[in-house]
């Protein structure tokens, strides 16, 4: 009745409040039993994590990777295994984030099983600015801090002005079984030169 008079009951969430975790994930066009494919699949949700991690200005202490099968397909094998992977340090270098996913990723894969879904998600997140630094840490350490900043900042700025995906670790292998299925998709007729529409005059 509180909504009705114009009196909000809910609080709206923040939308500019840093996420606690970052996941990315997404169903294949079709099951693969091979662990080449879940790598190709695991390495670009790795990056994309990475990439969204930056943009919240946050350092990441773990990298989770999950597997499924396909749950509508009870009468094949069942498997959905999950772990997680700390890093050595709370980072938000892609290449760190892709190093602890492909660990995860070749110590729950088990070969005789047909995946119909991979995801890495970026936990125990902090604030980029909030880092507590190891007693450990020297000179050396502080420069390889730096020079990952700057290598990832200038990934992301090429990739801002160049188009997603332009500068990446590892090439996505074309029609990997994880790639969507968009054999049904609508034409796009307002992002693609290709499938504009074409009036023809009699």
């Amino acid at each position: 009745m509180l909504e009705l008079r114009g009196i909000s009951c809910l609080e709206m969430n923040d939308f500019n409040e840093p996420r606690k975790r970052i996941m990315t994930s997404r169903s294949f066009g079709r099951p693969t039993p091979h662990l080449r494919d879940l790598q190709g699949a695991v390495r670009q949700h790795a990056q994309r994590g990475a990439e969204k991690l930056r943009e919240q200005k946050s350092l990441a202490r773990a990298v989770l990777v999950f597997l499924k099968t396909d749950r509508f397909r009870p009468d094949l094998p069942q498997y959905s295994p999950s772990l997680a992977v700390e890093m050595e340090r709370p980072s938000q270098d892609t290449r760190d984030i892709l190093h602890a996913a492909q660990e995860a990723l070749c110590k729950i894969y088990r070969p005789k099983y047909g995946y119909k879904k991979a995801g890495v998600m970026l936990i125990d997140l902090i604030d980029e600015n909030r880092q507590q630094l190891s007693l450990m840490d020297t000179p050396q350490t502080e420069e390889e801090r730096q020079r990952s900043q700057k290598l990832m900042t200038t990934m992301d700025a090429l990739n801002e002005k160049m188009g997603k995906g332009t500068v990446r670790l590892g090439l996505p292998e074309k029609n990997a079984p994880w790639h969507l299925r968009c054999a049904n998709r609508s034409p796009r007729y307002t992002t693609n030169w290709d499938e504009l529409m074409v009036a023809h005059a009699k």
